[in-house]
Parts: structure tokens; sequence; C-alpha cells
């Protein structure tokens, strides 16, 4: 006999961008504050990169941990694991997703913080980027609980 409570786990969900290395990270770091009970998260990039540096500064000034944040590149093991894969980019025709029929996908259309403004050290683009993809994260958790009901 199979015990019911086995056969019910969090739902895995997958943040794709090209280098994962700004809003990936941010969203699977607001995930995992926002989704913790509810999800399961991770993120990876077409190919990794190192970590924005103003990306891990924008999410510790609103006090996220980023201790476990770690650029990782995309394979066939996480696109087995994930149930939605959420691409973060403005024309999801120019990052060649992942295909398939074990997975949702959706695309969040944000425009990459680092070709807005100077590059320098002016943080904005990057606080933008953070509110807007808590906001979505936010929306995510309520869709999740509502289909829990």
């Amino acid at each position: 006999m199979t015990n019911a409570s086995n056969l019910r786990r969090k739902p895995h969900i997958l943040f794709l961008g090209p280098t994962n290395t700004a809003r990936t990270l941010m969203a699977e770091a607001c995930a995992r504050a926002y989704l913790a009970d509810l999800a399961e998260v991770r993120s990876v990039g077409m190919r990794a990169g190192d970590p924005d540096d103003r990306t891990l500064a924008v999410l510790e000034e609103d006090g996220t941990d980023t201790s476990a944040l770690r650029p990782r590149d995309l394979d066939a093991a996480v696109l087995e694991w994930a149930d939605l894969i959420v691409t973060l980019t403005p024309d999801p025709t120019r990052l060649p997703a992942p295909r398939g029929d074990s997975f949702i996908s959706k695309n969040w259309p944000l425009d990459d913080p680092r070709m807005q403004g100077d590059n320098g050290p002016d943080l904005d683009a990057y606080r933008r980027c953070r509110e807007e993809i808590k906001r979505r994260v936010r929306q995510l958790a309520n869709s999740i609980r509502l289909m829990q009901r």
C-alpha cells in the first residue's frame, strides 16, 4: 500500500536565462524566500558566468542571503527535474530555451539590468529588476497556493 503523502511533492521551478548571473540569480533568491514552503527552486543559464557583484549587492541590501547562489549551466538532469521553467528575457525567441513535454514554460520579459544605465556603481537598474522579480515571485506563490486549495 502506498502512503498518500508520498504522492504529493513540491513543484520544481527552474529559472533560466542566458548567463545565470543577474536576473535568474535574483529570481532564485527571491523564490527561496517566498516559495520555501511551496516549491523547490533552482536557476541556470545557457552559459553560466560569474555572479554579478551588483546583483549580490542589491539582494544583500534587501536582507537576502546570497551565500548559496552559484551560477550553473543548463543540463539534461535539471530539465528532467523541472516542472516549470521560467525564462527571464525580454525576447524569448533569442534564448534557445528547451522544449519538452515534462515541464511547463513561462517567460518573464525582464530587461537585463547590466544593459541599463552606465554599468557603473549605480544600482538603480538592479534594484528595479529585484523589485519586479519579487512582485512576480509573490504572484507565483499566490497562484500555487490557490491551486493547492
